[in-house]
């Protein structure tokens, strides 16, 4: 195989090879979060304070995190270099050819793999697949070419956040969001309100904790935590809903210490973040109610890691008295300890 391809170019859709008959969609791809991970440059310039471009950590961030950005072949011909190149294994046999849509194991959740593929397929212990995935249902049929490429955003202009993208899938895409449900009723079309429809439907999920000293040799990450989470919606863009599931990222004072940056605004923004788990169920432990109906599923669930809400007493350390570091920066979305009501 070597001999076979030397002074060829391993990667030629990252020169362009695709422009001339896909320009449509290289253009957009060229623009998009997938090629330039404006996500997590974004992050970073909310939490350092300061403007990515000419900050001087363009180097350390194309070394330790550049790695993950794609190329047409990359999606449609191999798997990704950030996870070991080489051909795709399709059934039985190692593929050379094209494909019209990523295979879902070996390209999709090859990169997606740690949260969104493990949620979807069911591999956390105790859950169930995904509903669209007993059913079925593969990345794309969600997640059209219009979302992946990028929707034709004008050069020099992108998105910030996956969240912020229009053509992103929601559910009521498929389901509309008049359910005849009267626990519809209550949280999506009445006054009362509005929750996100995995508040009801997601299984737990993991949530990270924290990530310490991101330089170049390595790094140190807290284990994470399997469990469900309910709090207020700080989303600027899903503000459609007042209460989300909610994850904890692993951003800490310190990840970025390596870099040389300090973080002074790391408690400018929460934690603690809107979330969309992909492991949906029709009945879960908040939707198969019991002698009390919702209040003892979820409503009156206890405090603290074991109840279903995100409470003040999650921002402490095991011994109930240590603020972590992170408190103040998520009070707001926290649920108040009398909330809801008593019954």
């Amino acid at each position: 195989m070597e001999e076979a391809h030397v002074d060829m170019i391993p990667d030629p859709s990252a020169f362009g090879a695709c422009d001339g008959c896909h320009y449509r969609e290289a253009r957009a791809t060229a623009n998009s979060l997938h090629s330039n991970l404006w996500g997590e440059k974004s992050a970073i310039e909310i939490r350092a304070r300061m403007a990515f471009d000419g900050s001087g950590i363009e180097e350390q961030f194309n070394g330790r995190c550049g790695g993950c950005h794609t190329t047409c072949g990359q999606c449609h011909i191999s798997r990704p270099n950030s996870v070991g190149g080489g051909f795709p294994k399709i059934g039985s046999y190692y593929s050379h050819r094209f494909r019209k849509s990523p295979d879902m194991n070996e390209q999709c959740t090859a990169c997606h793999g740690s949260r969104i593929g493990t949620d979807y397929k069911g591999e956390i212990e105790g859950n169930q697949p995904d509903v669209h995935r007993s059913r079925g249902y593969k990345c794309e049929f969600c997640h059209t070419k219009e979302e992946i490429h990028g929707d034709g955003l004008s050069d020099g202009d992108h998105y910030n956040h996956r969240y912020e993208v229009k053509t992103m899938p929601r559910c009521e895409d498929c389901h509309g969001t008049t359910g005849g449900n009267t626990y519809h009723q209550a949280h999506v079309t009445g006054s009362g309100p509005k929750l996100q429809c995995q508040v009801c439907h997601s299984q737990p999920y993991k949530n990270c904790t924290n990530c310490h000293g991101f330089d170049t040799p390595g790094f140190e990450i807290d284990p994470s935590v399997v469990q469900l989470k309910i709090g207020k919606n700080a989303s600027p863009y899903r503000a459609e809903y007042d209460y989300s599931i909610v994850r904890h990222v692993p951003i800490d004072p310190d990840t970025y210490s390596g870099w040389g940056l300090s973080l002074p605004g790391y408690l400018d923004k929460p934690t603690w973040l809107y979330a969309s788990p992909h492991n949906i169920l029709r009945w879960t432990p908040q939707t198969t109610v019991g002698d009390g109906a919702c209040y003892d599923s979820c409503h009156y669930t206890q405090s603290g890691p074991a109840g279903f809400f995100l409470r003040e007493s999650d921002l402490y350390e095991e011994d109930g008295m240590t603020k972590l570091p992170d408190y103040d920066a998520n009070l707001g979305v926290v649920i108040e300890e009398d909330f809801p009501a008593a019954r």
